[in-house]
């Protein structure tokens, strides 16, 4: 089962093809029509696309996939008149950006569980609202994260060695910080059945 869940969301993603060349993949495969900006068969990152399927990694046992996928969307972003095509959508496809270059999104709709990526900043200072958080905030630090310096080695929650790929609400409000070791190859951090999100379903 989770073998042909792979097959899918590596084809879904072309991701044959992404780790070498994200700019290309996600402009040529990912985004094949500028008029419509629609690719049923592929992930369309900048118009109402399924903000979570890159997080789908993180229950597969593959969570660098969930990496690459995440930094390949903002490559459509740039300083020219043809930067991108589609729908912010009131912000949605803002605050993925947002969210995601942090790295800590929020998974399952309606629960605490946030999957965990590779943030793009060596470090962000969240100021959170106190009557919710009561910390007030909450750091997270990736040094010398990059391009080629994207994958997580392991992660520390206040200094304690984390193997799950995700936090829950509660983490962050009793937590201070979130710490991660990136490096240039992917690892086996997270890849164990039980550091997956956990499966919930409401109905």
């Amino acid at each position: 089962m989770t073998d042909a869940a792979n097959e899918r969301l590596d084809s879904f993603f072309a991701y044959e093809q992404l780790p070498a060349d994200p700019a290309n993949t996600v402009r040529e495969v990912w985004v094949t029509d500028r008029t419509t900006t629609t690719t049923p068969t592929s992930n369309s990152p900048q118009n109402e696309p399924d903000l979570i399927a890159p997080y789908t990694y993180l229950s597969t046992g593959q969570p660098w996939k969930t990496t690459d996928v995440v930094h390949g969307a903002p490559t459509l972003y740039t300083d020219t008149p043809t930067w991108m095509t589609g729908n912010d959508d009131v912000g949605a496809m803002s605050a993925r950006d947002v969210l995601s270059s942090i790295g800590i999104f929020p998974v399952q709709p309606g629960t605490d569980t946030w999957g965990l990526s590779t943030p793009v900043f060596d470090q962000v200072d969240l100021t959170l609202d106190r009557r919710y958080y009561p910390r007030g905030s909450f750091t997270v630090r990736a040094p010398g994260t990059s391009d080629t310096d994207r994958y997580i080695q392991s992660a520390r929650l206040d200094g304690a060695e984390r193997s799950r790929t995700y936090l829950t609400t509660d983490d962050i409000r009793s937590g201070r910080s979130l710490s991660f070791e990136v490096g240039s190859e992917s690892s086996a951090w997270g890849t164990a059945p039980a550091d997956a999100p956990p499966a919930r379903f409401r109905y």
